[in-house]
């Protein structure tokens, strides 16, 4: 977030993005649960899914401006008054400032769309889209869906035409490549689903997780809070109640209550949410017409600490009802792995709070400051610099020059009317302030409204 063409980058997505209507996208597990169950296929048709090798970083910059121009008609009217060259000039320029920052040396991505650019899963987006619109225009055989969830990919044709489709999809571009994975006994794993292919042609769903996994999640003795917990409960049971069209009520239940045993859960709490399942619908839907719904609530958060953060947040409830509290664990994994970048150099901080210590007195000057620390100082010293050729010139204090150069900040003006000097050498780092937002700097407001302290 910090890159230099971060928001560039994302400026450029947006117009993108606002420009496309694909299709072929599903937005989550619950969405294609529900189309999916509702499709037959043609006689002699299997499932398969298609799998993208890498393709973040398999897309070449060529095919990413290819696909821009032709789809130039629809990003035009989002794009205003940016012309076509000026468009993709802006594009390669997003895609080629991948740079990272490793060991004290810099590095560049020379090939593909970075992870982390706000771009990448944009332009991503883009050449399935145009990539899926070709190859369906060549092949020579009816599909009847495709669907995509990023870059997974699934479908129906007949398995006697797998090493053709597959070399229609391969031929593309070099660069981006296809892996298969056909069904299975009737069955094929698609997302958080198994889906499953009956004798007359359609398609039913179950909940499925890899073998792989090890089906914890919350633990019920976890130090979090019992809300979390619950609705940590709640959600899994609600998932493998939607995503399982295909299994009978106790064979879900049983995959509830199995991994809410693995997890620690106690027998009557899982009963209990189990049996709830099928009337929690019609419970949420009248807690969203309470009235309370239409204030205006301030959310703050406080540490967990078991019982006491509980005891804490129903007195506060009592007195501050628009305000909600979230609560965060105090051990956090980056206190355990706390060399994964490498460390900012203290002048490159922005969002701090610093202190610059005087050199003829005890006082100190506090600031705050939203850009880089390296650069208010730089202003500070310009302002020093300024005083100087004032007190080389035999400029009296009370002359106006020296009355706006003392109006700029509290430092300068202490400076003035006491004629001391301060360390920039040694600026200290007290704090770091979360309004990124905030165009708010102390050291560029009237010494007024700046901070001093002795």
């Amino acid at each position: 977030m910090t890159a230099p063409s971060y928001e560039l980058s994302k400026f450029v997505g947006r117009i993108i993005q606002n420009s496309m209507d694909s299709a072929y996208n599903i937005k989550d597990s619950f969405e294609f649960c529900d189309f999916i169950n509702t499709v037959t296929l043609p006689v002699g048709y299997s499932l398969i899914s298609l799998d993208v090798v890498s393709l973040f970083t398999c897309i070449p910059k060529e095919l990413v401006c290819h696909d821009v121009i032709c789809y130039w008609d629809k990003i035009r009217p989002n794009a205003k008054n940016i012309c076509l060259d000026l468009f993709l000039e802006l594009v390669e320029f997003c895609i080629d400032a991948s740079f990272l920052k490793f060991d004290g040396r810099y590095h560049q991505q020379v090939f593909g769309t970075a992870m982390g650019n706000p771009l990448s899963p944009i332009v991503a987006e883009l050449v399935t889209k145009v990539l899926l619109d070709c190859v369906l225009k060549q092949l020579k055989i009816k599909v009847p869906f495709i669907k995509k969830y990023v870059d997974d990919l699934v479908t129906a044709i007949p398995l006697d035409q797998l090493d053709y489709v597959l070399k229609i999809f391969n031929s593309f571009n070099p660069n981006i490549q296809f892996t298969c994975e056909t069904e299975k006994n009737n069955r094929l794993p698609f997302l958080d689903m198994l889906l499953v292919r009956h004798d007359d042609q359609h398609i039913s769903t179950e909940w499925y997780q890899k073998p792989i996994a090890s089906g914890r999640f919350l633990n019920y003795f976890s130090a979090h809070p019992p809300h979390q917990k619950i609705n940590m409960a709640i959600n899994f049971i609600s998932r493998v109640n939607r995503l399982s069209t295909g299994l009978s009520e106790s064979a879900k239940v049983n995959i509830m209550d199995q991994h809410l045993k693995l997890n620690d859960y106690p027998k009557t709490l899982r009963h209990r949410l189990i049996n709830q399942r099928n009337c929690r619908s019609t419970e949420q839907h009248s807690s969203n017409q309470s009235p309370s719904e239409h204030l205006e609530y301030t959310y703050r958060s406080i540490a967990y600490i078991p019982y006491l953060t509980d005891k804490i947040s129903k007195f506060l409830k009592n007195d501050y009802k628009t305000v909600e509290l979230a609560t965060r664990k105090t051990n956090m994994a980056k206190q355990y792995y706390t060399q994964t970048k490498d460390k900012i150099a203290k002048d490159d901080h922005t969002n701090v709070i610093y202190s610059i210590s005087y050199n003829d007195c005890s006082s100190q000057y506090i600031g705050m400051t939203t850009n880089k620390l390296k650069t208010r100082i730089s202003g500070h010293r310009s302002n020093l610099n300024a005083l100087q050729k004032l007190v080389d010139n035999g400029t009296d204090i009370e002359d106006p020059q020296s009355a706006t150069l003392s109006e700029k900040t509290a430092l300068l003006h202490h400076c003035i009317r006491t004629q001391h000097t301060f360390d920039l050498n040694n600026v200290k780092i007290l704090n770091q302030h979360r309004k990124h937002n905030s165009t708010t700097d102390f050291g560029n407001m009237p010494h007024s409204n700046e901070q001093q302290y002795s």
